[in-house]
């Protein structure tokens, strides 16, 4: 469980999120709905202690700096080293050794063995969103967090990853962010709700048959 305590994050004198007090729950999958520039993003770095801020951020009672190990992000447009191939960037962005077995059992639900012996720099958007999730998978993290991960995917990675994620959040903490709402719809167990510089636990999403976007049109906008 991630607990957030009174988390008050400023720019300026501009208030973006304002005394914040909820709980993401361990070994469920949970979904971070608001606008564009309402926050969304801040609040992530600030779960990930890359923003300053007032409050207390805990990961199952511990600080950040005492479970960052288990963490594992994957970013909208994560950074590689983009002059070194697929495999090599999985190495050194691994925080664990793994066997060349392992990494190839993994890779080949999401990239080909060619594609990794290439460099980076040459991958599209998409390619790159799949080597994030390789490493993602093999990590193996406590804690995931999930910006935007749908984009750029192909419908069978789409619906491989769904399975993966159910499967996953038996024994992970997830919190994801995106626009996809038809490929959250179906997975999510926790919904939460940034507007207005406060969040919201919507405990009755379920009533809207799982539809996210119904949702966004009733509540947000």
């Amino acid at each position: 469980m991630i607990s957030i305590s009174n988390l008050v994050k400023s720019y300026k004198k501009k208030i973006i999120l304002g005394d914040l007090n909820f709980k993401i729950p361990e070994n469920k999958i949970s979904f971070l709905m608001g606008e564009n520039g309402v926050g969304k993003t801040t609040l992530i770095k600030c779960l990930l202690n890359l923003e300053n801020y007032q409050g207390e951020i805990l990961f199952d009672g511990n600080q950040f700096s005492s479970a960052k190990n288990d963490i594992y992000v994957v970013y909208d447009d994560t950074p590689f080293y983009l002059h070194l191939s697929g495999y090599k960037n999985i190495t050194l962005l691994l925080n664990k050794k793994v066997t060349l077995d392992r990494v190839k059992e993994v890779a080949s639900h999401y990239l080909i063995d060619d594609i990794l012996k290439s460099k980076v720099k040459g991958y599209s958007y998409g390619q790159r969103k799949k080597l994030s999730l390789i490493i993602a998978t093999l990590s193996e993290p406590k804690y995931l967090f999930l910006d935007e991960v749908s984009n750029g995917l192909d419908f069978e990675t789409m619906e491989f990853l769904k399975e993966k994620l159910q499967e996953w959040s038996k024994n992970m903490t997830i919190l994801t962010v995106g626009h996809q709402f038809d490929f959250y719809s179906t997975i999510i167990d926790e919904l939460f709700l940034l507007k207005d510089s406060s969040i919201t636990h919507i405990t009755d999403y379920s009533k809207e048959s799982g539809e996210l976007s119904g949702i966004y049109k009733r509540i947000v906008k």
